[in-house]
């Protein structure tokens, strides 16, 4: 929130982009990601964007649905390679990211005094490949589990997992599995009235 440059409170806190106003604003999976860097700020991104909106521009907001814990059909193998990878981020130490749904964006962005404008969702379609980035992720954080023992057993979940994911995938008419959307929604800073004389 804060680097070198001009201070913008009286604790004298010093704010990133101090008096920086724009048309539009971008928040491409930000609120997703802040679980992993800056934890319970999530309540207050809208209304800190919201300051470097002018009158009339707007704010564009992706992200990503929650996945499930559980779904029916094939599509469940990926609720369970996000369980198996959140579990291994935690696991050596780590931080998940914590997406957040599209009904939460809009209140929220309504809560920081803008208004929501569109709302459009993007089913997703996971290819073996895609599942297999997440399942590296969790590889990824074997490294620094407290035992090498776990980080082995967890390691033959992850592959067998891969093992399944292809299975299930190769079987699939196009080669994919359909879980989840992504969203898009935008917001506009009103422009205020002049007031009656």
């Amino acid at each position: 929130w804060n680097v070198e440059g001009e201070t913008d409170s009286d604790e004298g806190d010093i704010e990133l982009c101090h008096s920086e106003m724009y048309d539009t604003i971008l928040a491409d999976y930000l609120v997703g990601a802040m679980d992993g860097f800056s934890p319970y700020y999530q309540d207050q991104i809208f209304p800190r964007l919201s300051k470097h909106l002018k009158p009339g521009g707007r704010i564009y907001v992706v992200g990503l649905n929650p996945i499930p814990h559980h779904t029916t059909g094939d599509a469940n193998i990926f609720c369970k390679v996000t369980r198996l990878r959140d579990a291994c981020i935690l696991l050596a130490g780590h931080r998940c990211y914590r997406e957040y749904p599209v009904n939460w964006i809009e209140r929220h962005l309504e809560k920081a005094g803008l208004k929501v404008v569109s709302s459009s969702q993007f089913p997703i379609m996971y290819s073996h490949a895609a599942i297999v980035r997440q399942l590296n992720v969790a590889r990824s954080k074997l490294l620094f589990f407290p035992s090498k023992a776990l980080a082995k057993e967890m390691g033959e979940e992850i592959d067998k997992l891969e093992k399944e994911s292809k299975e299930l995938t190769d079987k699939s008419p196009n080669g994919r599995l359909k879980l989840g959307f992504d969203y898009v929604v935008s917001a506009e800073k009103p422009i205020e009235e002049e007031n009656e004389v």
